[in-house]
């Protein structure tokens, strides 16, 4: 009796051993399986599963963890890798990958270490470049130890709701104004063009943008919209079982044009632009100088490496797609790694673009670098919370720059707990997205009032205001987005009308608009269809007048005085500050080429002024506290209706600079240096 269950227990042994060693066969069968029917993430598990069985099989991790890195797993990808990131000879830089999953997954302290490791171990080909990509690496996760610490305290992080993300790829956004978005999403079965509305601060579901043609295969996404609406661009990008939303993915760049409410058949751009082999995606457009500069990304061969920033132009008097020849932004946006996404906001000639390539915290960081065409400074990290540890792109700003848009594949909140896909993120300056709004109507009739001039004070508590911002609205109503917290002051100016204003706190945290209508008095005699008055001429010919309404101000303004030359003091400048009679100039700046009317006197050589505000009525008390800074003068923009208040004139930038503290701590926050050459503006000066 004892020998049979002895018997029995050996071949129980035996059946269970050989149950084992068959089970991580058959794992990694299922593995295989799963791989090519597309299920990644089974297979990597599956691969993971067996090689927890097989603990020689080293190719098994090795395959778990490569699925696990093109799927940015990374925590996963990294006990995947960890028994064997010390075998690159076995399996090519696999102690790189390592080390960057750790970096991806906020692991710094231990990503350092990982990379510090790697170089010291690694004697394969090409250890030069090695040392200058883990160097890059090395000092990007030293910033993203010191990243939480300078993170931007004024911006919040809002992720839009399951009627905009998934858990597919959501990516690409793209706002056509405050309340409208186009993004991407991989939903169904290949990528489309979407468009969501905001309605009651809540986006609501993304459904194809109307009347949009039909695209009859691949994935189409990446949209970007002419400045004037007239033109979509899109990206059409191959099928393909892998993840295909990666800087491997085949893609051509296309555009449909509006024909009244109907998009026109897609056209493919020309060959020069979509290069036979290569990859050209993420366009971006933006309108100037009488041209469409059409932004992309690609991979062509006459770039610097991986995928490169480019721009191509066109002549915007001309229905056609004949761009120049693309020109490459250079080497220094463009690196060895992978720049992808632009951005660029003509209103202070900023690129916002994502890049592997340089320092970052995560893999794709966003950056910012100032210029055009090929003259770029040195990009900046935009840093915490723009970036993560994860990927970070498609940063688009919002129509009032007040705020934005960015997909990124960032744990979010305990809304998001995975890495492995894209979600669109918002971003909003100063916490909640709160708003201003409201109508303006006649206070006699009870009609709506169309043209009216809106400007946003801020309201301090020493009695003190800034002026944010100023804007012209046609259809009588108008909205701001606002800071919380804060108090401001609105004030509504329209040709025939007396100025009303109010006041308000933005202080209810269960309040997201704020705003009151407005009921403003006509103003005796005058009508609104008034048409305003011709300049007239001058009577005092030949002599020099000493005011700025020497033509009188347009509908609705205050004519603008130089002040008093007794507040002036040339010695504390170098110049002569006697106004002369009123000249018409325009900026020498490509993106500001409106012709204004001042009094200004022209000085030779290079000199500065600071620019306090643009206000639509100038009131030279309200800038009575600067006065002892240095000249008070005017410029007013013919085409906007609008006086830039100037503070004059300085020899050196460091006596503007020394101005400018001054005038900042007086509550003028948002004024900067102006340059000056031989009498002509050449705009704002970046230091």
């Amino acid at each position: 009796m004892t020998k049979k269950i002895a018997l029995l227990i050996a071949l129980t042994i035996g059946i269970v051993s050989l149950s084992q060693a068959q089970s991580w066969r058959k794992l990694r069968k299922q593995a295989e399986a799963a791989y090519e029917e597309g299920e990644l993430m089974e297979a990597a598990d599956k691969y993971a599963e067996a090689f927890s069985k097989k603990r020689r099989k080293e190719d098994l991790t090795y395959q778990a963890g490569e699925i696990y890195y093109t799927l940015r797993a990374y925590r996963k990808a990294v006990e995947a890798y960890r028994s064997i990131k010390d075998m690159n000879d076995d399996f090519p830089l696999v102690g790189l990958k390592f080390a960057r999953c750790l970096k991806q997954d906020g692991q710094y302290d231990r990503a350092i270490e990982a990379f510090d490791q790697f170089l010291e171990n690694y004697t394969g080909d090409g250890k030069d470049i090695l040392e200058d990509i883990i160097r890059t690496e090395v000092k990007g996760c030293q910033l993203g130890q010191e990243a939480p610490a300078r993170a931007n305290r004024d911006i919040e992080m809002l992720r839009p709701g399951e009627t905009v993300n998934s858990d597919e790829e959501d990516f690409a956004p793209f706002p056509i104004s405050e309340n409208e978005l186009y993004y991407s999403s991989n939903v169904g079965d290949r990528a489309r063009i979407y468009v969501s509305k905001r309605e009651n601060n809540r986006w609501q579901d993304g459904e194809t943008p109307r009347n949009f043609p039909v695209v009859q295969s691949g994935h189409f996404c990446n949209s970007a919209m002419a400045p004037d609406g007239s033109r979509l661009y899109f990206t059409v990008c191959s099928d393909t079982e892998e993840p295909w939303n990666t800087v491997k993915t085949r893609c051509e760049i296309f555009v449909t044009k509006r024909v009244g409410a109907i998009w026109s058949q897609p056209e493919r751009l020309p060959n020069y632009i979509n290069q036979e082999g290569a990859t050209a995606t993420h366009p971006y457009v933006v309108h100037q100088r009488g041209l469409e500069i059409l932004y992309f990304s690609s991979n062509r061969g006459d770039g610097r490496g991986g995928m490169d920033l480019w721009y191509a132009t066109r002549d915007l008097g001309k229905d056609d797609n004949d761009f120049d020849f693309p020109v490459n932004l250079g080497p220094v946006v463009n690196t060895l790694g992978d720049e992808v996404t632009p951005f660029y906001n003509r209103e202070d000639q900023t690129l916002y673009f994502s890049s592997n390539g340089h320092v970052s915290i995560g893999g794709f960081d966003v950056f910012k670098s100032t210029g055009d065409e090929v003259s770029w400074s040195k990009p900046e990290n935009l840093g915490m919370p723009v970036n993560s540890s994860s990927d970070d792109y498609y940063y688009a700003l919002n129509p009032s720059r007040t705020g934005g848009f960015l997909a990124s594949n960032r744990v979010f909140a305990g809304q998001k707990t995975e890495t492995t896909h894209d979600d669109v993120l918002e971003f909003a300056v100063g916490g909640r997205r709160v708003m201003v709004k409201g109508n303006v109507y006649d206070r006699n009739t009870g009609d709506p009032i169309g043209a009216i001039s809106v400007r946003l004070f801020q309201r301090f508590e020493d009695g003190r205001e800034s002026e944010l911002i100023s804007q012209d609205f046609e259809d009588g109503n108008y909205a701001f987005e606002i800071l919380p917290n804060r108090r401001f002051r609105v004030q509504v100016d329209a040709y025939g009308y007396a100025p009303g204003s109010y006041e308000f706190a933005a202080n209810d945290p269960n309040t997201y608009s704020y705003g009151q209508p407005l009921f403003l008095q006509p103003e005796t005699g005058a009508q609104a269809d008034d048409s305003p008055p011709s300049p007239p001429e001058n009577e005092n010919q030949g002599q020099p007048t000493y005011r700025d309404d020497t033509y009188p101000a347009p509908p609705g303004k205050q004519p603008a005085t130089t002040p008093n030359n007794d507040n002036r003091n040339p010695s504390a400048t170098g110049f002569n500050l006697q106004p002369v009679s009123p000249y018409i100039a325009r900026s020498r700046n490509p993106n500001d080429v409106y012709e204004y009317r001042t009094t200004a006197p022209r000085h030779e050589g290079t000199y500065y002024k600071i620019q306090l505000a643009a206000v639509s009525n100038y009131q030279e008390e309200r800038f009575s506290d600067v006065q002892d800074i240095g000249a008070l003068q005017t410029e007013f923009i013919l085409a906007r209706d609008l006086y830039r208040v100037l503070l004059a004139d300085f020899a050196s930038l460091q006596a503007a600079n020394r101005a400018l503290e001054k005038a900042s701590a007086a509550g003028y926050s948002s004024a900067y240096i102006v340059e000056y050459i031989n009498g002509e503006r050449y705009g704002k000066v970046r230091q």
